[in-house]
């Protein structure tokens, strides 16, 4: 049944996302139940729904009232099951439905910049790989934090690298694709691409470049006779 609000002649309509599909109504105060339904999600009763709010999230209940008017871009997940996971992000307390969350969904829904590591502190202060992922639901709350990366992961002639992050030269670029580079007898020729700011282009000697995670260099040698 639509609240009173949403059925006056000039209402206004709203939106928001479930699971990356758009849902749109009337209504500006919307149930935990309705957001489930939307979805199909059926019964509504087998399902977690996770907000994601500003850097942070919360487990919504079946019967809790939305106001859609307090929230700029609305936006819920959804898990099968009936447990949800607490662990912090920077500080800031996160649920979530599944026993494992992706680096990439905590880089994406804790708008943390893509130059910056995740580190778990409740690990010794390990780093979670960019592609890798935290399992949740062991003793006590995982703590995760970000901050300036010291390495960065980039692709070499289709080989994973890690290496420092800084300024790079042509040289030790070569070094890294041929490790017996010998720049008397060879030239090497080095393109790049998805650089910083989506840079691509061509690496010469005497230069430096900047290097960030998933960064792609294809080096090739050539006789210089």
């Amino acid at each position: 049944m639509r609240n009173k609000e949403a059925s006056m002649p000039d209402a206004a309509n709203f939106t928001y996302k479930l699971n990356g599909r758009v849902v749109a109504t009337d209504d500006a105060i919307v149930s935990g139940r309705a957001v489930r339904n939307s979805g199909g999600l059926d019964p509504a009763s087998d399902y977690i729904l996770i907000q994601i709010a500003d850097r942070t999230s919360r487990s919504i209940g079946l019967e809790e009232a939305i106001d859609l008017r307090q929230m700029p871009q609305p936006e819920f997940l959804s898990f099968k099951g009936d447990s949800t996971f607490s662990f912090t992000v920077n500080e800031r307390g996160w649920e979530w439905g599944a026993a494992t969350i992706s680096a990439s969904d905590i880089y994406r829904y804790a708008s943390i910049a893509e130059e910056l590591e995740l580190i778990l502190d409740s690990a010794g202060d390990t780093v979670i790989p960019a592609d890798g992922a935290v399992v949740l639901g062991g003793h006590g709350v995982e703590r995760i934090r970000s901050r300036e990366a010291k390495t960065v992961v980039i692709m070499i002639n289709g080989r994973s690298r890690t290496i420092p992050r800084r300024k790079h030269s042509y040289r030790e670029i070569a070094l890294l694709a041929y490790p017996d580079a010998d720049f008397e007898k060879f030239k090497y020729t080095i393109t790049y691409l998805k650089g910083v700011h989506g840079a691509e282009g061509d690496l010469v000697e005497g230069e430096k470049i900047e290097v960030k995670n998933g960064m792609v260099f294809n080096v090739r040698r050539s006789d210089k006779s």
